[in-house]
């Protein structure tokens, strides 16, 4: 393929994104190509959808190669259809165990991979179903990530997109884009939403806002602690006290070991949404 006077890259470059259902890791996935498209750049795209709920496999792999059409002057390269180990450029994640299962499948890789991950949780069945404290630890995750990766860009992706009201897929192309890993101008991923006709206003304000951030011009504002009508961060005691004084004494009891219960299973803001529930069953029967 190569011309005495030209020399060109030696492999084409490969991305894998893995999302959880009704993320848009699909959308995302489209705009990436269309980017590449865009820059007359030879690309394709294969996908296992898997299905929409958490314990679902949901990957797309993008793979791309990075010398314009004009310039092969018609010759195509071959690539691959499915994403394999110690092959990844850039390795994209919607939520934290996604990233996990990346590393445990052996898709980053120190010497080539730009891992890209969001560090918020979205829980398991697993996680949600066991009968004690079963959640998987995060941590451990963040320093795989960080060690066997040549690059980590890892943050809480879903709380910039609460700040922001946009959704994750168009921030995390954003971040994609001013990551300045994939030869592909910022300008041309903003063309790609257009192109899609997909909610194209808010999706170019996510991939606005993902640029800011990777660029430094955005900072995450603090996390609102967690509140309650019993006040700023309700501890398990707030919750119990709470059943005891406002319910009747027949109820109190039944009361304080759902609020034991659904606070364990999640955390003291379940166990507060649920006593506001049980206060309006109360308030109903008084009428």
């Amino acid at each position: 393929m190569n011309s005495p006077s030209e020399q060109f890259p030696d492999r084409t470059m490969a991305l894998v994104i893995s999302a959880l259902g009704g993320e848009g890791g699909g959308v995302l996935a489209g705009w990436i190509v269309s980017a590449a498209e865009i820059e007359n750049y030879p690309v394709q795209s294969t996908s296992i959808p898997g299905v929409a709920q958490r314990t679902g496999a949901t990957t797309y792999y993008v793979e791309f190669f990075p010398v314009t059409h004009d310039r092969l002057d018609g010759k195509l390269p071959v690539m691959a259809m499915y994403q394999t180990p110690g092959n990844m450029d850039m390795v994209i994640c919607s939520e934290l165990m996604e990233a996990g299962r990346a590393l445990e499948n052996g898709m980053v890789s120190p010497d080539r991979t730009t891992l890209i991950a969001s560090t918020h949780r979205s829980y398991s069945i697993l996680e949600r179903s066991a009968m004690g404290d079963e959640l998987f630890e995060g941590d451990d995750v963040l320093k795989a990530g960080e060690e066997l990766s040549k690059r980590s860009i890892l943050f809480d992706m879903e709380r910039l997109c609460q700040q922001t009201g946009t959704m994750i897929n168009a921030v995390m192309l954003g971040v994609i884009a001013g990551s300045g890993e994939l030869p592909i101008k910022p300008e041309s991923f903003e063309q790609a939403i257009e192109k899609g006709g997909v909610a194209v206003k808010p999706n170019i304000i996510g991939f606005r806002t993902g640029l800011a951030y990777i660029r430094g011009e955005l900072q995450l504002e603090d996390k609102p602690e967690e509140t309650s009508r019993w006040g700023r961060r309700a501890s398990m005691d707030d919750l119990l006290a709470a059943a005891g004084r406002d319910f009747p004494p027949e109820a109190a009891p039944i009361i304080m070991e759902g609020v034991r219960r659904v606070t364990d299973y999640q955390s003291t803001a379940y166990g507060s949404a649920y006593l506001a529930r049980m206060a309006a069953v109360l308030d109903a029967d008084k009428t």
